[in-house]
Protein backbone atom coordinates (compact mmCIF):
# COMPACT_ATOMS: atom_id res chain seq x y z
CA UNK A 1 0.00 0.00 0.00
CA UNK A 2 1.42 3.42 -0.97
CA UNK A 3 0.63 6.71 0.77
CA UNK A 4 2.20 9.89 -0.66
CA UNK A 5 4.65 7.80 -2.65
CA UNK A 6 5.88 5.75 0.32
CA UNK A 7 4.99 2.17 1.08
CA UNK A 8 3.45 1.30 4.42
CA UNK A 9 4.83 -1.82 6.08
CA UNK A 10 3.40 -4.27 8.57
CA UNK A 11 5.51 -6.84 10.41
CA UNK A 12 4.54 -9.56 12.87
CA UNK A 13 7.17 -10.54 15.45
CA UNK A 14 7.22 -13.62 17.66
CA UNK A 15 9.94 -15.50 19.58
CA UNK A 16 12.64 -13.20 18.19
CA UNK A 17 11.63 -13.73 14.54
CA UNK A 18 10.26 -10.99 12.28
CA UNK A 19 7.78 -11.71 9.47
CA UNK A 20 7.13 -8.83 7.03
CA UNK A 21 3.56 -9.20 5.75
CA UNK A 22 2.16 -8.47 2.28
CA UNK A 23 0.45 -5.21 3.29
CA UNK A 24 -3.25 -4.94 2.61
CA UNK A 25 -4.82 -2.90 5.40
CA UNK A 26 -4.90 -2.61 9.19
CA UNK A 27 -6.97 -0.86 11.83
CA UNK A 28 -4.96 -1.62 14.98
CA UNK A 29 -5.22 1.34 17.36
CA UNK A 30 -4.83 2.31 21.01
CA UNK A 31 -8.29 3.17 22.34
CA UNK A 32 -9.37 4.60 25.66
CA UNK A 33 -11.65 2.70 28.00
CA UNK A 34 -13.68 4.17 30.86
CA UNK A 35 -17.16 5.38 31.74
CA UNK A 36 -19.32 8.46 31.18
CA UNK A 37 -20.63 10.91 33.80
CA UNK A 38 -23.97 12.49 32.83
CA UNK A 39 -24.34 16.26 32.86
CA UNK A 40 -26.02 17.94 35.83
CA UNK A 41 -29.72 18.78 35.34
CA UNK A 42 -30.21 22.50 34.89
CA UNK A 43 -26.55 23.14 34.18
CA UNK A 44 -24.74 23.51 30.89
CA UNK A 45 -22.15 20.92 31.79
CA UNK A 46 -21.80 18.34 29.08
CA UNK A 47 -21.38 14.66 29.62
CA UNK A 48 -17.88 13.88 30.83
CA UNK A 49 -15.92 10.74 30.18
CA UNK A 50 -13.58 9.33 32.82
CA UNK A 51 -10.63 7.44 31.30
CA UNK A 52 -9.64 4.37 33.31
CA UNK A 53 -7.09 2.86 30.96
CA UNK A 54 -6.00 2.06 27.42
CA UNK A 55 -6.71 -0.93 25.23
CA UNK A 56 -5.39 -2.12 21.86
CA UNK A 57 -8.01 -3.22 19.36
CA UNK A 58 -8.47 -3.66 15.63
CA UNK A 59 -7.39 -6.07 12.91
CA UNK A 60 -5.03 -6.48 9.99
CA UNK A 61 -5.55 -8.10 6.60
CA UNK A 62 -2.79 -9.80 4.64
CA UNK A 63 -2.36 -12.16 1.70
CA UNK A 64 -0.93 -15.66 1.88
CA UNK A 65 2.46 -16.67 0.53
CA UNK A 66 5.01 -19.32 1.47
CA UNK A 67 7.13 -17.34 3.94
CA UNK A 68 4.21 -16.33 6.18
CA UNK A 69 1.62 -19.13 5.94
CA UNK A 70 3.10 -21.18 8.76
CA UNK A 71 3.82 -18.24 11.15
CA UNK A 72 0.30 -16.89 10.69
CA UNK A 73 -1.35 -20.25 11.33
CA UNK A 74 0.81 -20.72 14.41
CA UNK A 75 -0.76 -17.52 15.75
CA UNK A 76 -4.11 -19.28 15.35
CA UNK A 77 -2.76 -22.53 16.80
CA UNK A 78 -1.82 -20.76 20.08
CA UNK A 79 -4.18 -17.77 20.23
CA UNK A 80 -3.11 -16.97 23.81
CA UNK A 81 0.59 -16.76 22.98
CA UNK A 82 1.90 -13.20 22.70
CA UNK A 83 3.16 -11.55 19.52
CA UNK A 84 4.13 -8.04 18.46
CA UNK A 85 2.97 -5.97 15.51
CA UNK A 86 5.17 -3.30 13.91
CA UNK A 87 3.32 -0.76 11.77
CA UNK A 88 4.93 1.89 9.57
CA UNK A 89 2.10 4.18 8.41
CA UNK A 90 4.35 6.89 6.93
CA UNK A 91 2.99 9.51 9.34
CA UNK A 92 3.94 7.45 12.39
CA UNK A 93 5.73 4.22 13.29
CA UNK A 94 4.40 2.22 16.22
CA UNK A 95 5.02 -1.13 17.88
CA UNK A 96 2.10 -2.94 19.54
CA UNK A 97 3.50 -5.29 22.16
CA UNK A 98 2.13 -8.52 23.66
CA UNK A 99 -0.97 -8.98 21.52
CA UNK A 100 -2.84 -12.25 21.02
CA UNK A 101 -5.43 -13.53 18.57
CA UNK A 102 -9.13 -12.85 19.13
CA UNK A 103 -10.63 -14.17 15.88
CA UNK A 104 -9.82 -14.61 12.21
CA UNK A 105 -11.35 -14.93 8.75
CA UNK A 106 -9.71 -16.68 5.80
CA UNK A 107 -11.49 -15.87 2.55
CA UNK A 108 -10.94 -16.13 -1.19
CA UNK A 109 -12.73 -15.82 -4.51
CA UNK A 110 -12.02 -17.94 -7.58
CA UNK A 111 -8.80 -16.89 -9.39
CA UNK A 112 -8.08 -14.25 -6.74
CA UNK A 113 -5.72 -14.09 -3.75
CA UNK A 114 -6.28 -15.69 -0.35
CA UNK A 115 -6.85 -13.04 2.32
CA UNK A 116 -6.47 -13.56 6.06
CA UNK A 117 -8.02 -11.07 8.48
CA UNK A 118 -6.81 -11.38 12.06
CA UNK A 119 -8.48 -9.55 14.96
CA UNK A 120 -6.07 -8.77 17.77
CA UNK A 121 -6.84 -9.15 21.46
CA UNK A 122 -5.55 -6.89 24.21
CA UNK A 123 -3.83 -8.32 27.31
CA UNK A 124 -3.00 -6.89 30.70
CA UNK A 125 0.61 -6.41 29.57
CA UNK A 126 -0.16 -5.05 26.09
CA UNK A 127 1.03 -1.57 25.18
CA UNK A 128 2.00 0.61 22.24
CA UNK A 129 5.30 2.41 21.77
CA UNK A 130 7.33 4.26 19.14
CA UNK A 131 9.97 2.42 17.19
CA UNK A 132 13.50 2.58 18.51
CA UNK A 133 16.30 3.74 16.27
CA UNK A 134 17.82 0.26 15.90
CA UNK A 135 14.63 -1.26 14.44
CA UNK A 136 14.52 -0.73 10.64
CA UNK A 137 11.38 -0.67 8.52
CA UNK A 138 11.02 -4.20 7.13
CA UNK A 139 9.38 -4.30 3.73
CA UNK A 140 7.91 -7.50 2.40
CA UNK A 141 9.96 -8.78 -0.53
CA UNK A 142 7.65 -9.42 -3.51
CA UNK A 143 7.03 -13.13 -3.91
CA UNK A 144 4.43 -15.47 -5.35
CA UNK A 145 1.14 -14.77 -3.58
CA UNK A 146 -1.21 -17.75 -3.53
CA UNK A 147 -4.29 -17.73 -5.76
CA UNK A 148 -7.45 -19.71 -4.99
CA UNK A 149 -8.75 -22.24 -7.52
CA UNK A 150 -12.45 -22.90 -6.93
CA UNK A 151 -12.34 -26.02 -9.11
CA UNK A 152 -10.02 -27.87 -6.71
CA UNK A 153 -12.17 -28.18 -3.61
CA UNK A 154 -12.81 -31.76 -2.52
CA UNK A 155 -15.67 -32.89 -0.27
CA UNK A 156 -15.63 -36.52 0.91
CA UNK A 157 -13.30 -37.53 -1.96
CA UNK A 158 -15.52 -35.85 -4.56
CA UNK A 159 -14.11 -32.85 -6.46
CA UNK A 160 -16.77 -30.16 -6.55
CA UNK A 161 -17.54 -28.54 -9.91
CA UNK A 162 -16.99 -25.04 -8.53
CA UNK A 163 -16.84 -23.31 -5.17
CA UNK A 164 -16.37 -19.76 -6.42
CA UNK A 165 -15.81 -18.30 -2.94
CA UNK A 166 -15.51 -19.30 0.70
CA UNK A 167 -15.11 -17.68 4.13
CA UNK A 168 -13.62 -19.62 7.03
CA UNK A 169 -14.24 -17.92 10.38
CA UNK A 170 -12.79 -18.75 13.78
CA UNK A 171 -13.32 -17.18 17.20
CA UNK A 172 -11.27 -17.90 20.31
CA UNK A 173 -13.26 -17.42 23.49
CA UNK A 174 -13.67 -19.99 26.26
CA UNK A 175 -14.05 -22.54 23.49
CA UNK A 176 -12.83 -22.24 19.91
CA UNK A 177 -15.64 -21.96 17.37
CA UNK A 178 -15.23 -22.38 13.62
CA UNK A 179 -17.66 -21.87 10.74
CA UNK A 180 -17.28 -21.91 6.97
CA UNK A 181 -19.47 -20.51 4.19
CA UNK A 182 -19.29 -22.02 0.70
CA UNK A 183 -20.56 -20.13 -2.37
CA UNK A 184 -21.41 -22.23 -5.41
CA UNK A 185 -23.83 -22.59 -8.36
CA UNK A 186 -26.92 -24.52 -7.31
CA UNK A 187 -27.50 -27.66 -9.36
CA UNK A 188 -28.35 -31.33 -8.84
CA UNK A 189 -24.82 -32.28 -9.83
CA UNK A 190 -23.29 -29.97 -7.30
CA UNK A 191 -22.19 -31.21 -3.92
CA UNK A 192 -22.84 -30.47 -1.06
CA UNK A 193 -26.47 -31.35 -0.57
CA UNK A 194 -28.41 -31.19 2.68
CA UNK A 195 -26.07 -33.41 4.65
CA UNK A 196 -22.97 -33.40 6.75
CA UNK A 197 -19.53 -33.26 5.14
CA UNK A 198 -16.98 -35.45 6.87
CA UNK A 199 -13.92 -33.88 5.22
CA UNK A 200 -13.53 -30.78 3.08
CA UNK A 201 -10.14 -30.07 1.43
CA UNK A 202 -9.16 -26.67 0.02
CA UNK A 203 -5.96 -26.50 -2.02
CA UNK A 204 -3.89 -23.40 -1.25
CA UNK A 205 -0.90 -24.14 -3.51
CA UNK A 206 0.01 -27.35 -5.33
CA UNK A 207 3.68 -26.51 -6.02
CA UNK A 208 4.42 -25.84 -2.33
CA UNK A 209 2.15 -28.66 -1.15
CA UNK A 210 -0.08 -26.47 1.04
CA UNK A 211 -3.69 -27.40 1.71
CA UNK A 212 -6.40 -26.97 4.29
CA UNK A 213 -8.43 -29.94 5.60
CA UNK A 214 -11.65 -29.29 7.51
CA UNK A 215 -13.47 -32.09 9.33
CA UNK A 216 -17.10 -32.68 10.33
CA UNK A 217 -19.09 -29.87 8.73
CA UNK A 218 -22.74 -29.64 9.74
CA UNK A 219 -25.08 -27.41 7.67
CA UNK A 220 -26.63 -24.57 9.63
CA UNK A 221 -29.85 -24.67 7.58
CA UNK A 222 -31.41 -26.64 4.74
CA UNK A 223 -30.88 -25.55 1.16
CA UNK A 224 -33.80 -24.47 -1.00
CA UNK A 225 -34.47 -26.42 -4.20
CA UNK A 226 -35.03 -23.85 -6.97
CA UNK A 227 -36.53 -24.97 -10.29
CA UNK A 228 -34.77 -22.61 -12.67
CA UNK A 229 -33.21 -23.08 -16.09
CA UNK A 230 -30.46 -20.54 -15.43
CA UNK A 231 -27.56 -20.92 -13.05
CA UNK A 232 -28.43 -19.87 -9.52
CA UNK A 233 -25.63 -18.76 -7.24
CA UNK A 234 -26.16 -19.68 -3.62
CA UNK A 235 -24.28 -20.27 -0.40
CA UNK A 236 -24.39 -22.67 2.52
CA UNK A 237 -23.05 -22.14 6.05
CA UNK A 238 -21.53 -25.00 8.04
CA UNK A 239 -20.58 -25.29 11.67
CA UNK A 240 -17.25 -27.09 12.00
CA UNK A 241 -17.49 -29.64 14.81
CA UNK A 242 -14.14 -31.25 14.03
CA UNK A 243 -10.69 -29.74 13.49
CA UNK A 244 -9.11 -27.44 10.93
CA UNK A 245 -5.75 -28.71 9.68
CA UNK A 246 -3.09 -26.84 7.70
CA UNK A 247 -0.79 -29.18 5.75
CA UNK A 248 2.59 -28.13 4.33
CA UNK A 249 4.20 -31.11 2.61
CA UNK A 250 7.06 -30.44 0.17
CA UNK A 251 10.78 -31.17 -0.24
CA UNK A 252 11.76 -28.60 2.40
CA UNK A 253 9.24 -29.30 5.14
CA UNK A 254 6.53 -31.64 6.32
CA UNK A 255 4.42 -29.76 8.82
CA UNK A 256 0.88 -30.06 10.12
CA UNK A 257 -0.91 -27.43 12.22
CA UNK A 258 -4.17 -28.50 13.90
CA UNK A 259 -6.58 -25.79 15.07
Amino acid sequence: MTIQGKCCTLTAARDGYYYPLPYSEETVRIASKGYALPGVIGERNREKRVITGKTIQGCFVTMLEYQIVLPLFLLLFCPDQRFDLLADRVADTLIYKNLCTKSFELRAENKKFFYLKLDVNNNEDSYGADWTINIPSMKWAPARVYTYDGHKVVADRVTLPLVYAFELNGAFTEKSKFQITLHFPLSKKHFPAQKKIEKLSILIDADDGISLDIYDLEPVADMTDINCADTVLCFQKYNITGVVVLNIHNQNTKTTVVL
